[in-house]
């Protein structure tokens, strides 16, 4: 009996170890399907999360094109191609060698070797951002044609043509305002945020590269590669103010003044330049922040010119090796290297060697911030200015000037004429170029002028009624404009004995002062 139990457990546990062991030559021989199906499960599974996730970042239109379009659809059409014509100055082809008989016969060299004019022409872009036609471009596509008297047309999406107004420039930012007149209803650009954009967003460059050839409104997808790149310089010169947009969206010659625009189509920034050794695009582009442009447009919109302060010093970083000679914890602030002659800095005490740490009330961190913190401050208002001097502490009050009169910048006088030197002095007066600052200060409005400064007591000036604050609109029936003009016919009239007629405007009204040489 004891013997039948034992067989009888041991062909139940041969009997279920057999079980088991086809139950796993089951899965063996199973084996290669089981994970085919599981296989085939997570690839599946993994490209729809996949799909689902870009089509959340990046939707697919509804006829199955990329989201792309959409941001093209709506900015291309604001955008236009400049182009900017200027005369300049002929060419000795004497110099060259090209005055012989041959050159003379097949390319109209002159016989009697006059320099001859010679017609230049920039092309770039721009955008409209407003109905009544105004447009943004890049300062140095319309300089020329400002300078020398030029032409500026702009071309629409449609392939109307129209010549447009400088409105005004500011070359230390690199930016321009023009104005078309126009009755079509323009499209117009809107204008993002480019503080919230980070590196990595999605960016796209519209513009005009190589527009001789057609090229017009290209379109090209990149990404923000860095912001707030600065100490740049391209050919040559630096812009005063940088706080450049890097992105690899390909910038090409003809794209200057173009919209770099954010995943729905806002503009955040002007398309201004590259870095290349080659002249072509390399991914290495550069646009003026949105957010940066808005106040220089304005301030062009509203008078022509952007008044900025100015300190009149010449600033420089703090090196680590400088702070560790001037003992300071850290390399914050700014170092005075050179106190400007007759300027603010200097009527208020500043010293070569001070190190500017506050500037009204404002923490200065670096070079770059210390430059904005001066240039956004208004002319003509009173800050303090927080300086260490030899390990102490000192407290500058200083009113600051204008910098585009200090800097000579074109804005602040008649487009396309030389101011000249600041101050000019002729028969006891001295004047200055009358800017529109100038103007907005004193209250009154602005027209092409020299602002009486000075007037020597006693002088013929002097007897005769002219005051301090007059402007000078005419002299001896010439339009002065600026202290060139104002030098000019000084030399013109040297040596003249009759009394000189001068319209000069005081205050709201004017009149005509004769005023005579004295010997």
């Amino acid at each position: 009996m004891a013997d039948e139990i034992k067989f009888k457990k041991s062909f139940l546990l041969y009997s279920l170890s057999s079980l088991l062991f086809i139950i796993v030559g089951i899965i063996i021989a199973s084996g290669l399907s089981l994970p085919d199906a599981l296989t085939a499960d997570e690839p599946q599974q993994s490209e729809v999360t996949q799909a689902e996730l870009v089509n959340e970042v990046l939707p697919i239109t509804s006829d199955g094109h990329s989201p792309f379009v959409q941001v093209a659809a709506r900015i291309k059409d604001a955008v236009v191609n400049i182009s900017a014509e200027s005369i300049k100055e002929g060419t000795d082809f004497h110099n060259f060698g090209l005055d012989d008989d041959f050159f003379r016969r097949f390319f109209g060299v002159p016989r009697d070797n006059t320099p001859q004019p010679r017609r230049s022409q920039s092309l770039g872009s721009g955008f409209i951002i407003s109905k009544d036609g105004y447009i943004i471009t890049n300062n140095h596509v319309v300089q020329d044609a400002d300078q020398e008297k030029g032409k500026v047309f702009v071309k629409l999406s449609d392939t109307s043509e129209y010549e447009a107004e400088i409105v005004g420039r500011d070359p230390e930012t690199d930016i321009a305002l023009l104005k078309i007149d126009s009755d079509d209803d323009l499209t117009v650009a809107r204008f993002g945020d480019s503080d919230e954009i980070l590196v990595g967003d999605w960016s796209m460059a519209i513009g005009n590269p190589f527009p001789q050839l057609g090229l017009d409104r290209t379109v090209t997808v990149g990404v923000i590669s860095a912001t707030g790149r600065k100490g740049l310089m391209f050919g040559g010169s630096q812009v005063s103010y940088q706080d450049y947009i890097q992105t690899d969206a390909a910038i090409n010659r003809g794209n200057s003044g173009g919209p770099l625009v954010n995943i729905k189509g806002e503009v955040i920034g002007i398309n201004s330049a590259i870095a290349s050794v080659t002249g072509g695009s390399v991914g290495i582009g550069f646009a003026i922040p949105i957010n940066m442009a808005k106040p220089v447009v304005e301030a062009l919109k509203a008078t022509g010119q952007v008044s900025r302060g100015w300190l009149g010093v010449r600033p420089g970083e703090i090196t680590p090796d400088l702070a560790e000679g001037f003992n300071l914890p850290n390399t914050e602030g700014v170092l005075v290297e050179e106190v400007i002659k007759d300027s603010p800095a200097e009527e208020s005490g500043f010293k070569a060697g001070d190190i500017i740490l506050r500037f009204d009330g404002k923490k200065v961190t670096d070079l770059h911030q210390f430059r904005f913190l001066v240039a956004e401050t208004p002319p003509f208002e009173e800050v303090e200015v927080d300086v260490l001097r030899e390990g102490k502490r000192k407290d500058l009050g200083v009113t600051l000037g204008d910098r585009s009169v200090a800097m000579g910048n074109l804005q602040d006088i008649t487009p396309g004429r030389a101011q000249g030197p600041n101050n000019a002095e002729w028969m006891g007066i001295t004047v200055r170029t009358f800017t529109r600052t100038m103007a907005e200060r004193m209250g009154i409005d602005w027209e092409p002028g020299v602002l009486v400064t000075d007037v020597e007591v006693g002088s013929s000036a002097d007897r005769k009624g002219l005051n301090k604050d007059d402007v000078i609109l005419e002299i001896n029936g010439e339009t002065v404009e600026n202290t060139q003009d104002f030098m000019e016919i000084a030399e013109k009239l040297e040596g003249r004995t009759k009394a000189i007629p001068f319209f000069v405007r005081s205050g709201g009204s004017t009149r005509f002062i004769a005023i005579k040489p004295e010997r």
